[in-house]
């Protein structure tokens, strides 16, 4: 698991780099309203396309990433939901 909270040179190499071969899920909230945290987003997903985007605050930009999750929110239900999906997506190992 790698974490980016606006202080990373490159949040995107590190993201990848921790990845390996295992399917990456950016969790973000609200992107929307963060330069940094969209313009990282766009090189990760420049670096790894197949990226799952979850987005747990408001839904406000353009769909982005492999498959996009909406949560409309960040509770424990709506994080336990995205969560669920995604693994029913990836299977159990991630892949």
């Amino acid at each position: 698991m790698a974490t980016y909270t606006g202080e990373s040179a490159d949040p995107a190499a590190e993201a990848v780099a921790a990845a390996g071969e295992r399917r990456i899920v950016a969790v973000v909230r609200d992107e929307h309203r963060h330069a940094w945290m969209g313009e990282a987003l766009d090189a990760l997903l420049t670096a790894r396309p197949d990226t799952i985007v979850v987005e747990m605050g408001v839904p406000e930009s353009t769909p982005r990433g492999a498959l996009h999750i909406a949560t409309h929110g960040a509770s424990r239900v709506c994080g336990q939901a995205a969560a669920e999906a995604v693994t029913d997506i990836s299977g159990p190992s991630g892949g």
